[in-house]
């Protein structure tokens, strides 16, 4: 019988010793094979969740049309909420797309990321400003101003960081 740290296994009487592939030089093959098998299982969940996202996307639109038709409330109202569902299917496809461009062999990229969170932000200042603006709301507090001018500074610093993106992105040069 072998040695157990010598990297070879008893294949029983009838058969030769074989080395362990996990034991000796051969685990490029079982590592190659367990690479294959998550690429696979990777690829396979971004489909999946891709087409949830773009599910997603088709029943937020379908839900905001079907609020404003059943909702006695006046259009100015409506038309915020509708605002507010379109820029959350925004971000929604913004993601769908990101995730198809990898799918594509595309490299993960920051700036989709970034308009996420400015389309993200422009839609809680959104929030923040119709919260205030309600006739018969409650008086506006510190903390609300605090917080509006906390969300114009993340805004700011998203759109600051998307312009630098792009702007130290690699230019094609010009022949």
């Amino acid at each position: 019988m072998a040695n157990e740290s010598d990297g070879w296994q008893d294949g029983g009487a009838s058969s030769p010793r074989q080395p362990d592939p996990l034991r000796t030089g051969d685990r490029t093959a079982l590592g190659a094979l367990v690479l294959r098998l998550l690429l696979f299982g990777e690829y396979y969940l971004l489909y999946v969740i891709s087409l949830v996202l773009l599910v997603l996307a088709a029943a937020i639109l379908v839900v905001a049309v079907v609020s404003v038709v059943q909702s006695p409330a006046p259009w100015p109202e409506q038309f915020i909420g509708v605002i507010e569902e379109l820029l959350l299917i925004l971000i929604v496809l913004e993601i769908f797309v990101t995730v198809v461009h990898h799918l594509r062999g595309g490299h993960l990229q920051l700036e989709p990321f970034i308009v996420v969170g400015v389309i993200a932000i422009v839609r809680h200042i959104l929030s923040i400003v119709i919260r205030l603006a309600v006739p018969g709301a409650a008086p506006v507090t510190h903390d609300q101003l605090v917080e509006l001018a906390v969300s114009a500074g993340v805004a700011f610093v998203l759109v600051a960081a998307l312009a630098l993106a792009r702007w130290s992105r690699p230019r094609a040069s010009i022949d």
